[in-house]
């Protein structure tokens, strides 16, 4: 009896990790990884042309859900517009 409880707790962790955890880091990631390039295009690329990106929670949900791709879009909105 006690081994079917610890097997459908294990089953439970795994489903967590699955459905939320591992979805939650990747967003996590992506800020993150959004945030520095960013930053670099903030900080440099004004010598390209580009200009400066404020970073709101408007930003930053675009980001965190796009990733690079995300950036890149943000960034030739406020270049263009």
């Amino acid at each position: 009896m006690d081994l079917m409880w610890i097997a459908i707790g294990v089953a439970a962790l795994f489903l967590l990790n699955k459905l939320i955890l591992a979805p939650f880091r990747k967003l996590i990631v992506n800020i993150a990884v959004g945030l520095l390039a960013l930053y670099l295009i903030n900080s440099y690329g004004y010598m390209i042309g580009l200009e400066a990106v404020p970073i709101t929670i408007v930003t930053g949900i675009i980001i965190g859900i796009l990733g690079l791709p995300g950036v890149v879009l943000v960034t030739l909105y406020y270049t263009m517009f």
